[in-house]
């Protein structure tokens, strides 16, 4: 399978009313996994995304998304322990990514070594030109990079 994948330290902050971590929490670690594969390139792995998605040139391919879509599968409480989201690409269009994730627990996966995953999410990106923010066909070195990361789809829905 190949999937990359992001640590992310969860916030005190992100705790809702009912002392777990608020759903509004897994989308901005969505968003903070997706910067750091496609634009910093800090994931676990080494993609090569970072270098096409973080071009210098102000009309070079920008991501914007289109669609989010994210299952809570299980109660995720705040530890010290990061979380860890895996990420492929579930789906490649012509102009459009689909980006997908499992949201593993950290504090289970530091106990025993399972890794118990709370959610799963589909983020649908399109690819804009960067100065008219028109959506632009992947050309073949974004295409060939990206295959590189892509695995089965996920089927959402209970």
């Amino acid at each position: 399978m190949a999937r990359a994948h992001v640590e992310i330290e969860l916030r005190w902050g992100d705790q809702d009313a009912y002392g777990h971590i608020n759903n509004v929490a897994f989308a901005r670690y969505l968003e903070e996994a997706r910067v750091r594969l496609f634009w910093l390139g800090t994931a676990r792995e080494q993609t090569g995304l970072e270098g096409y998605f973080r071009s210098d040139d102000p009309a070079g391919p920008k991501m914007l998304v289109a669609a989010q879509h994210i299952e809570f599968l299980r109660v995720l409480e705040y530890s010290e322990h990061p979380i860890t989201i895996a990420m492929w690409i579930g789906k490649l269009g012509g102009s459009s990514i689909e980006v997908h994730y499992e949201v593993i627990d950290g504090s289970t996966t530091a106990e025993n070594g399972e890794a118990r995953v709370v959610a799963r999410a589909i983020t649908t990106v399109v690819i804009v030109n960067g100065e008219t923010m028109q959506p632009q066909r992947l050309d073949s070195e974004g295409r060939k990079i990206a295959k590189q990361w892509s695995d089965d789809p996920l089927k959402l829905g209970r």
